[in-house]
């Protein structure tokens, strides 16, 4: 009688998970349950794109206030402070046509954070690469005026046929940075206050 190895289905599941930006467990120390307000400080800018830091503030400000765990706060003294790095922020071409036309694309923005006790100047997370990615279309037979996520936007869909492919795009691409400045401020919620 033969015997097949078992694979637990956690060790299956691991690769999956990591290549879907998922992580392990926060390495870093526990947030003190003696914590009641955070201030999150204007992240440094290392991307061209102007002012992704204050909407990326604006959001993690917003996700901390939505589950109410700390008080925000912009007073010198918090007992919590959130730094970070926006360390690039990347619009890659992922589709083409037969003529080499950019028809998708992949946005990417990656950031770096640090939550630090104030007083006591103690690191609490240390995550030096956070990432997010999402996609948008670049032209209007790859834009779908009827899907989702369209139609959360500004535009109308009859408006689609009257774009240009260049308009449509950088239309696209702002959207897109939104998308990620919320996915991001999640994630940093979610990195933080994972053990509090």
């Amino acid at each position: 009688m033969t015997r097949t190895p078992r694979v637990s289905l956690a060790v299956l599941l691991l690769p999956a998970a990591l290549a879907c930006g998922y992580r392990l467990a926060n390495t870093g120390a526990e947030v003190p349950t003696s914590a009641q307000t955070i201030r999150v400080d204007l992240f440094k800018n290392g991307t061209r794109e102007r002012g992704v830091e204050v909407a990326l503030q604006r959001a993690i400000e917003e996700e901390f206030r939505r589950h109410g765990a700390l008080r925000v706060v912009r007073d010198p003294d918090p007992d919590l402070v959130l730094r970070g790095t926006i360390r690039n922020l990347r619009n890659q071409p992922v589709a083409f046509t037969g003529a080499d036309e950019a028809v998708a694309f992949q946005s990417r923005m990656t950031v770096s954070v640090r939550l630090l006790e104030r007083a006591s100047g103690r690191v609490l997370v240390d995550a030096p690469a956070v990432q997010e990615t999402t996609d948008f279309g670049a032209v209007r037979g790859v834009v779908i005026g009827s899907s989702p996520r369209f139609q959360q936007e500004t535009r109308d869909a009859k408006d689609l046929a009257h774009l240009t492919n260049v308009s449509l795009t950088e239309g696209q691409r702002a959207s897109a940075r939104g998308r990620l400045v919320e996915l991001l401020a999640r994630e940093v919620y979610v990195l933080t206050m994972e053990d509090f």
